[in-house]
């Protein structure tokens, strides 16, 4: 079995859509210029139209996929390369789902994860998914939350077939993707030093593409200076606003604030110490104080 897949991914609110067009810059562009018309050759890979085109697959589960343990009787069939229709060159997927039976080593090529303050989370998925705090501090801290597969946009399988995911709580998330015994190539990176020391952070991105991969980026200079300005968080809003996004919540925009210590002024004390409880050894692993 080939070791076929990229794996970028991140509890949802962290920044792999941000992560994601770096490395299409870097892959997919000659001159590292981003465009949200670019998006499509790094995509999610919970998507209703991968389901859809592998209809056959589920046989006849295929109305009953709405239950988690009967479409995870299938997922690994869904990361198969003829399922996901691979080209060849570098196949990056984006995911959210954690990993729990959810890949195996034999599909991965490589894994890219992203960890942000859980607070900042809380404020951004709150907004994101039109919930309260305390009912966002409750979604992020449920062992066994599941999200919904793919984007209502999509509209693709009937309201009541449509599948979930496992995503589990926010450290359990990040212990699923980051503490596997498999010898595969994983890169953490911390979102802050994605938005806030982003040409140090790309470059580091560079060398472990270069050395685990043996990867040639040309014009790496003038990319990654067109890449820092073409990726701003204010460049993002602006081409929603133009363009749309597939990936953005039915009643919000996707690209909302993009800074870290929200927080500080959008939780209450109780919130604070609730999260800071639960997560507590997984914020000190990454110096979250």
């Amino acid at each position: 079995m080939s070791k076929h897949i990229f794996w970028l991914s991140s509890y949802p609110k962290s920044g792999n859509t941000l992560l994601r067009s770096i490395l299409i810059s870097l892959f997919f562009t000659k001159d590292g210029k981003f465009n949200f018309k670019f998006f499509p050759y790094i995509t999610q890979f919970e998507t209703e139209k991968l389901i859809c085109k592998n209809k056959h697959i589920f046989k006849n589960d295929f109305n009953k996929i709405s239950n988690v343990q009967t479409f995870y009787k299938y997922i690994l069939k869904l990361q198969e390369e003829k399922a996901l229709d691979f080209k060849g060159g570098p196949e990056f997927l984006k995911t959210h789902s954690a990993n729990f039976n959810f890949t195996k080593q034999e599909y991965i090529k490589g894994i890219i994860y992203i960890v942000r303050d859980p607070r900042d989370v809380c404020v951004s998925w709150a907004k994101h998914a039109s919930l309260s705090i305390d009912e966002t501090i409750d979604f992020m801290t449920n062992d066994y939350q599941t999200l919904n597969w793919g984007s209502r946009k999509e509209n693709l399988i009937d309201e009541k077939n449509r599948p979930h995911h496992v995503l589990s709580s926010w450290d359990k998330h990040i212990f699923s993707w980051t503490m596997q015994s498999w010898n595969v190539p994983t890169m953490i990176i911390k979102y802050e030093d994605l938005v806030y020391n982003k040409k140090d952070t790309i470059l580091k991105l560079v060398t472990f593409l270069s050395k685990n991969y043996n990867f040639k980026f040309k014009n790496i200079k003038t990319k990654i200076k067109n890449i820092l300005l073409t990726t701003q968080f204010k460049k993002f809003k602006e081409q929603e606003e133009k363009y749309g996004f597939i990936e953005a919540p039915e009643k919000n925009k996707f690209f909302s604030i993009g800074k870290n210590n929200q927080w500080v002024n959008k939780l209450s004390t109780k919130q604070i110490k609730k999260i800071e409880k639960v997560f507590k050894d997984t914020m000190n692993l990454y110096n979250y104080e």
